[in-house]
């Protein structure tokens, strides 16, 4: 059903809305309290480590519940509120605690959309898209207002934006319900047959059966060096690129820029993140994964190191699409690197070791960033993400990543 389609758009929409309003504005909004740039990265990245937990604990709740889309629209109506209150808060270890309280219930808002949208059979990759046009046009849009109203107004976007987004979650469960009250001729003329149905039951009977007797565990999954080599040299790529949504308005600044053009950046900068995830696909064909992924990573490397020289904030904007060659690439190419590497019955093990990793470095990089950022500015925060990143590289190389795999027979199963 199309309206049911919409509605999901709408939900990735103003739910990664909601991150775009915040984040990117909230260093410099917390710099006018008088925070210091440690003070900064120690509050961000201990959202993060929440992150790590919260998600864990609301997937399993998830899992196990009857009404789970109703649990999700709860989320984000308690993210709103928090959200809200932070507002009126002055105080760093209030605001610090506030921030960790608001990233147990926001952290787990945006997989379990995702994990909606596929049970529901919508197109996943059509969806998804909507998140980052959510996010950019998020940050461009509050940019402009606080130029004008002031930074504060980022709290009062965020709560609407993830009200807005826990409505269309309640307009996802109308729907569907109205779905499953159709008449029952209709509803005969649709059932499967109860061959059919038994076969389904022999079939899925079979494959729990066959897990309980192959059960995996971790230690079986890091037996391949492969994915090691992957984890260990992504580990050094994507936490900067994390951090940069904090660190990049202290640049941008420091070049000159305004906060309105900020959101001008991000809007950019973010969009061509779409496009690039669209041609991935298609240049990872032409120039093999392994290839692709080690020229976004160089660029990287190079883009960080060039604005740790202080570029006019114009050329910042200008080379916009830097930032969609190397996260519109990575964020797609690494996971189907995973895919490729491991065999099919470790995939959910590698990914999830893979995202923990990046938890941890996004951690290092915000902690370590509000550090330099106190004692060398935001150009010297680049600079650190670029030897950062560098590491990435050599690793790369170092476990050969860049030459590929060879096929299942490499794989230790």
């Amino acid at each position: 059903m199309k309206k049911i389609y919409y509605n999901y758009v709408a939900l990735n929409t103003f739910s990664y809305a909601a991150i775009g309003v915040l984040l990117p504005l909230m260093g410099q909004y917390l710099i006018g309290l008088g925070f210091t740039g440690a003070q900064i990265g120690t509050i961000t990245s201990a959202g993060t480590a929440m992150a790590i937990f919260s998600t864990t604990f609301w997937g399993e709740k998830y899992n196990n519940m009857k009404n789970k889309k109703l649990m999700v629209m709860c989320l984000c109506f308690a993210a709103a509120a928090i959200g809200g209150c932070l507002l009126w808060i002055i105080g760093y270890w209030v605001f610090l605690w506030g921030f960790i309280i608001l990233y147990f219930f926001q952290a787990p808002i945006m997989g379990l959309s995702d994990a909606m949208t596929i049970e529901a059979d919508q197109p996943f990759s059509a969806v998804r898209k909507w998140g980052c046009i959510g996010f950019a046009l998020a940050v461009f849009v509050a940019g402009r207002i606080a130029e004008v109203f002031g930074l504060q107004i980022i709290f009062t976007g965020y709560a609407i934006c993830f009200v807005i987004a826990g409505l269309f979650i309640l307009a996802i469960v109308r729907s569907e319900s109205r779905g499953r009250q159709q008449p029952a001729v209709w509803r005969t003329e649709t059932t499967v047959s109860e061959q059919e149905q038994a076969e389904a039951m022999l079939e899925e009977a079979k494959d729990h059966e066959d897990k309980l007797h192959r059960k995996i565990r971790y230690r079986d999954v890091v037996k391949n060096r492969k994915l090691l080599g992957i984890i260990a040299a992504s580990f050094f790529l994507l936490g900067t690129n994390v951090a940069n949504n904090t660190y990049f308005s202290f640049l941008y600044i420091e070049c000159g820029g305004t906060i309105a053009g900020i959101g001008t950046a991000f809007l950019l900068m973010v969009g061509s993140e779409t496009v690039f995830m669209a041609l991935s696909a298609r240049i990872s064909t032409k120039f093999t994964i392994e290839k692709t992924l080690l020229a976004s990573m160089c660029i990287s490397v190079l883009r960080f190191a060039w604005y740790s020289f202080g570029p006019p904030s114009y050329l910042i904007i200008a080379l916009f699409f830097l930032q969609g060659m190397v996260n519109g690439i990575i964020l797609v190419e690494f996971i189907r690197y995973i895919n490729k590497t491991v065999s099919r019955n470790h995939l959910g093990m590698s990914i999830s070791l893979y995202y923990a990793a990046s938890s941890f470095s996004t951690i290092l990089c915000q902690l370590a960033g509000g550090i330099v950022l106190d004692v060398a500015g935001g150009t010297g925060v680049y600079l650190f993400f670029a030897i950062y990143n560098v590491i990435g590289v050599v690793l790369y190389a170092v476990f050969g990543l860049h030459k590929g795999v060879e096929g299942p027979s490499e794989k230790n199963i």
